[in-house]
């Protein structure tokens, strides 16, 4: 079997990173598995400290055989978190067609090289798909729902993978965001799974965010693409402790996992979307019944706004 590349993205939380690889190099596949190490640069003099931090640990472990093989690229400056996604993905996807991402601050089952890379075999030619998870929060399924993977609209940014042609075509500028202030139903699709999602991507165009993911999002939901995930994660996140740039507190409960479920050979299926799921996957990321109303007034608000530009 041809294992996917699999790309790490770090900045400056070397305990973080050190977990991450740890628990990435104990699964079974890692040592026939390319690992490419993407570190940004500090933001200014004071933060050089912790990068290097972060790079030593990465020297560190170059040789160490956990992996077939372990390439590192060191910017010279600060991209950010989205332009070194960006950038990263399209040049190891545009070389190897398929790509696995982990951020650096979330520690995987034993089991995770297993589950993606055979998913991403499984999916490969269902056109339906275009990004897997390797993340899924604590949520009640239905009674009666007993297949090991579901599929969504929202994507995931913590542990994913995608094709090269799924990849490809992203509209990371927003130039054609007019598209979804003007149908109501690509606005329906992109917040099924969360009442957030549309006003970060309005954000975006503001420049007001630098999330890579829901533009990706977006894309995907343009095009009519799922997202399939595991009924069991595979991965729980350690970084909701305010350490990095994007992490809240608030969210750490909401993060966390139990690894001891996760399947080492979950049943792949063609999954269609179960709409009791998607509601309970939106009630999960709406953050309660005042702060989805707060979004979705905000919501009608923008779009008049732009439709009467």
């Amino acid at each position: 079997m041809s294992y996917a590349p699999i790309i790490i993205f770090v900045y400056n939380r070397a305990d973080h990173f050190i977990e991450t690889y740890n628990a990435l190099a104990a699964c079974k596949e890692a040592k026939d598995s390319e690992l490419f190490i993407f570190s940004d640069g500090a933001k200014n003099e004071a933060g050089k400290e912790k990068v290097n931090e972060v790079r030593t640990e990465v020297a560190a472990i170059k040789d160490s055989g956990d992996f077939k093989s372990v390439t590192v690229t060191e910017s010279p400056v600060n991209k950010g978190l989205a332009a070194s996604v960006i950038a990263g993905v399209t040049d190891i996807i545009n070389k190897y067609g398929k790509v696995i991402v982990v951020e650096d601050d979330c520690v995987v089952s034993p089991h995770f090289l297993g589950y993606i890379n055979n998913a991403l075999g499984y999916y490969e030619n269902n056109k339906k798909i275009g990004c897997l998870s390797g993340y899924t929060p604590m949520i009640e399924f239905p009674d009666n729902y007993k297949k090991d993977v579901f599929s969504a609209y929202r994507s995931c940014s913590c542990t994913w993978a995608t094709w090269k042609d799924r990849w490809e075509g992203v509209d990371w500028e927003l130039k054609n965001i007019k598209d979804f202030y003007n149908s109501l139903k690509l606005i329906r699709r992109l917040n099924s799974n969360g009442s957030d999602r549309f006003i970060r991507l309005y954000r975006q165009t503001k420049g007001n965010g630098s999330s890579w993911s829901v533009r990706f999002g977006a894309h995907l939901v343009k095009n009519n693409m799922l997202t399939v995930y595991p009924r069991y994660s595979y991965i729980t996140n350690i970084g909701c402790d305010e350490s990095g740039v994007h992490s809240k507190m608030e969210d750490n409960e909401k993060m966390r996992v139990d690894l001891s479920k996760a399947i080492e050979s979950p049943v792949f299926a063609d999954v269609e979307i179960d709409n009791r799921i998607q509601k309970i996957m939106k009630k999960h990321y709406s953050y309660g019944i005042i702060s989805e109303t707060k979004k979705f007034i905000a919501t009608v608000l923008i779009v008049i706004k732009e439709r009467l530009r």
